[in-house]
């Protein structure tokens, strides 16, 4: 891994699913050690995931990322030690959660408040969403603004076709989608992304855009890579990410994040 020469970063954002974090869950003692000597550069290292305010901050802690953290794909921005909310970006979930019952009426629907507690109308499990979700009537979930509308469906119709073409339909722009256990479609605010909070906390900051790295694996990280002076993809991300990327690391999760790192330090 080489970086532009003469490049020295003042943030390096970090996807967790994939790239800093495996799928056992296990960060690695070498990513950790790297995170730590740019640390001391004065280098600022923070966590840029999908994930909930509850399940991202266990990850920055054992990983020693202690500062900042933007989570929900970009629509709320914490710090992580001391744990706190500081900047929300929500939306009015009503219209565009009674239209989704319309076209998938037996959908297990979530929404995520301003106060990052996740609520939905019938309990289901995902430990990398978040954790202590609420179960609450459907009308509970249409009047107050939320970061985040999370849809689930487990449908046949839904588990072959997914629910892209439900996406389509409603035109929302903010969204990720795909098939696993079950069909789903994660809704944020439109027109919000990673790359939307990391500029907000670089102009918070006094941080240069120009002098950032972001390193992910998804969909979802596609703003960030294209947003950052350096953006890094994994290596085992599906080949056409890689036209969004200016580097391409090694396919490990957690390893692929320590060759950046110890770029840097190099």
């Amino acid at each position: 891994m080489r970086l532009p020469d003469g490049f020295v970063p003042q943030l390096v954002a970090i996807d967790l699913d994939d790239t800093l974090v495996p799928y056992n869950g296990m960060i690695g003692e070498r990513v950790v050690e790297a995170i730590s000597r740019v640390q001391e550069m004065g280098v600022l290292v923070v966590a840029a995931t999908g994930r909930s305010l509850s399940t991202t901050v266990p990850v920055c802690r054992a990983a020693g990322m202690l500062d900042w953290a933007v989570c929900s794909n970009g629509a709320l921005l914490a710090r992580v030690e001391p744990e706190s909310i500081v900047e929300t970006i929500s939306f009015e979930p009503g219209d565009i959660l009674l239209q989704v019952e319309q076209l998938v009426p037996d959908g297990f629907y979530a929404v995520e408040g301003v106060d990052g507690v996740f609520r939905t109308n019938r309990a289901f499990t995902n430990n990398a969403l978040t954790m202590g979700i609420l179960e609450v009537p459907f009308e509970h979930l249409l009047s107050e603004p939320v970061i985040r509308l999370v849809v689930r469906s487990e449908a046949s119709q839904h588990m072959e076709e997914g629910l892209e073409p439900l996406a389509r339909a409603l035109g929302l722009h903010s969204v990720v989608f795909g098939i696993g256990d079950v069909a789903w479609l994660d809704i944020g605010p439109q027109g919000t992304s990673k790359a939307t909070m990391l500029a907000r906390l670089c102009d918070r900051l006094g941080l240069d855009q120009g002098r950032t790295i972001a390193i992910g694996d998804s969909m979802n990280d596609i703003a960030m890579l294209e947003w950052a002076g350096v953006g890094v993809l994994m290596g085992h991300a599906d080949a056409r990410m890689r036209q969004h990327a200016d580097l391409i690391t090694g396919p490990v999760p957690g390893d692929g994040v320590a060759e950046v790192l110890d770029a840097i330090t190099a």
